[in-house]
């Protein structure tokens, strides 16, 4: 088993995880659940200014739409995206 196979597993499973607590959270009456932070909040105030200077504006959208995703969909995406790399380029 190959690290692309375990990471993409590993980055599945946090984000249920993550997504679990957030349906945890809900229930029990929070506006925002257990944990729907971005990778916008982590950066903090002015730490992804850079995303304005990238060169085409698909790409601006793209990367402004990934980094505005609540931090367990982004798990689930790559974790799911290495598991699909895997399986195309795996060894049988």
């Amino acid at each position: 088993m190959t690290i692309v196979k375990w990471l993409g597993v590993l980055g599945f499973l946090g984000g249920l995880v993550l997504a679990g607590f957030h349906a945890i959270g809900r229930l029990m009456g929070s506006p925002e659940g257990f944990y729907s932070e971005s990778i916008a909040g982590f950066a903090g105030e002015g730490g992804l200014e850079w995303i304005g200077s990238l060169p085409f504006e698909f790409l601006r959208n793209g990367v402004d739409f990934i980094v505005q995703v609540p931090f367990y969909m982004v798990l689930i995406g790559v974790g799911l995206l290495l598991l699909i790399i895997h399986g195309l380029f795996a060894k049988s």
